[in-house]
């Protein structure tokens, strides 16, 4: 029976912020075989090498913007430090196992670099308060990112969708970001408090959300107060043409 490597695996971020960390790992099975070495790359540029024959058992190749830290890296991840929005892209693992058989893998992924401000989405309704039958309109705005984060809304935990969106560019002097606005109108159909809920996401792995919650604007009635006299003999008394005018009035 003969034994090879097989399974070999990649992890990377799908989206991860500016300024942070990422930890890609790739995995594998070299079942009785050695490991000869494990090259990664960015586009077709090796950055990163670890060979277990050799000392020290890693090479790291100088690329603009990479910072490797090579105290975390090793024969199955590899750590960038500080990531920058030009580390966006596709990157390759490429496993070799050693003599005879040099038997070697290459596996893939893509890494999307997110430049956002922080902050969550802003939440604007045109009233506080809602009857049903009443039609809801609101507007939500996400904070500034590139690329552009996506707007969900729901209601009462309900999905609604993402509603009728645009974007407006904001150029800085670090690059372009884009804020995702949009809006809706949703019928109130059923008596009671309203949860509206905004959420703010890029590719599903960074976001934030705004909730706000309405009450039902149910209608007040007036209390109707007689007035008194300050004279101790017209207390008794009632003020017959008080009483006459309101009753006109509520038949009317």
């Amino acid at each position: 029976m003969t034994t090879c490597l097989k399974d070999v695996f990649i992890e990377v971020p799908l989206a991860i912020k500016e300024g942070t960390t990422a930890v890609m790992r790739c995995d594998y099975d070299l079942e009785e075989e050695a490991l000869y070495t494990v090259k990664w790359y960015k586009g077709r540029q090796e950055f990163f090498r670890y060979v277990p024959k050799e000392l020290p058992h890693t090479r790291v190749f100088p690329i603009a913007t990479i910072n490797v830290d090579v105290s975390e890296s090793g024969p199955n991840q590899v750590v960038l430090r500080q990531v920058t929005p030009e580390l966006d892209g596709k990157y390759r693992c490429e496993v070799s196992a050693d003599a005879p058989t040099f038997h070697t893998q290459i596996v893939a992924a893509w890494m999307h670099v997110v430049r956002t401000m922080d902050g969550k989405p802003e939440l604007q309704l045109e009233k506080p308060q809602y009857s049903p039958g009443e039609k809801l309109r609101a507007n939500c705005s996400s904070p500034p990112s590139n690329p552009p984060a996506n707007i969900t809304w729901f209601i009462n935990d309900k999905e609604l969708g993402n509603g009728r969106t645009f974007r407006i560019p904001s150029v800085r002097p670090s690059g372009s970001l884009y804020k995702t606005v949009s809006s809706i109108e949703y019928d109130v159909l059923i008596a009671g408090k309203l949860k509206v809920k905004c959420q703010s996401d890029i590719y599903h792995v960074i976001g934030s959300e705004t909730v706000v919650m309405l009450d039902e604007d149910k209608p007040r009635l007036a209390s109707i107060l007689q007035p008194q006299s300050h004279s101790t003999g017209l207390k008794s008394a009632h003020p017959v043409g008080t009483i006459l005018l309101i009753t006109f009035v509520v038949i009317r």
